[in-house]
């Protein structure tokens, strides 16, 4: 009984987690939008801020319904 809930609080943890990173990926891909044109390497970098957020995003939906938040 103890591990489950050692596990459920890691669980809740994770969640927290990718939640944080996802809203920073998120407040970052809003900083590149802002800029009226994009170097090479800020296209670069947006989209793999939106591949990130994505999987962050895919990861938080998994966590949730494993959980019972969804």
């Amino acid at each position: 009984m103890e591990t489950q809930a050692v596990n459920q609080d890691e669980t809740y943890e994770l969640l927290e987690r990718l939640q944080v990173e996802h809203s920073a990926l998120e407040r970052r891909l809003n900083e590149l939008e802002t800029f009226h044109s994009l170097t090479h390497e800020e296209e670069l970098e947006r989209a793999q801020v939106k591949k990130l957020k994505l999987q962050k995003k895919d990861q938080i939906a998994w966590l949730s319904r494993k959980t019972g938040l969804a």
